[in-house]
């Protein structure tokens, strides 16, 4: 949330950088940078700061730590009804949750019944070996390091 803002605000600076422009290029100008400094300042403050986009088939909520020193946990046999939220917790007593992903169907929007978490190593190695087995939500957990997906044929 607070990449949308600083990129939000980039945008209003660019904006207004735009109006002031604006008479130089005529009228016509004037009146689209406004929307397009807007746009150009929200997508390009975005990726400069960090933000990206959650690709189809995930619903994420994001932490504070950066993703290049994360490790990948594979949660499995994951009741349909869990959230985000449930997972974050269980898995921030172990230590610093960085994201957490629960993996639906592209058509249904349904829950596939397995997740991602994202969290430090060490944290990650605690997780694994205390969650591994663990009933959550009526079902025993398959908690496993995460491993990088195949490429398709």
């Amino acid at each position: 949330m607070q990449s949308f803002i600083k990129s939000l605000i980039l945008g209003v600076v660019l904006a207004v950088v735009g109006y002031a422009v604006a008479p130089m290029l005529g009228a016509l100008a004037g009146n689209l940078l406004l929307p397009l400094g807007l746009f150009l300042g929200t997508l390009i403050g975005g990726l400069v700061m960090g933000g990206g986009f959650t690709g189809a088939g995930a619903s994420s909520t994001s932490g504070s730590a950066a993703s290049g020193d994360m490790q990948s946990i594979f949660v499995g046999n994951l009741a349909f009804k869990a959230r985000n939220e449930e997972l974050r917790e269980l898995f921030g007593k172990y230590g610093e949750v960085g994201s957490v992903r629960i993996m639906t169907d592209r058509q249904t929007r349904r829950p596939r019944g397995f997740a991602f978490v994202e969290m430090p190593p060490a944290a990650a190695a605690k997780a694994i070996k205390a969650l591994d087995g663990q009933e959550f939500i009526g079902r025993p957990l398959r908690v496993s390091e995460g491993t990088e997906r195949k490429p398709r044929s």
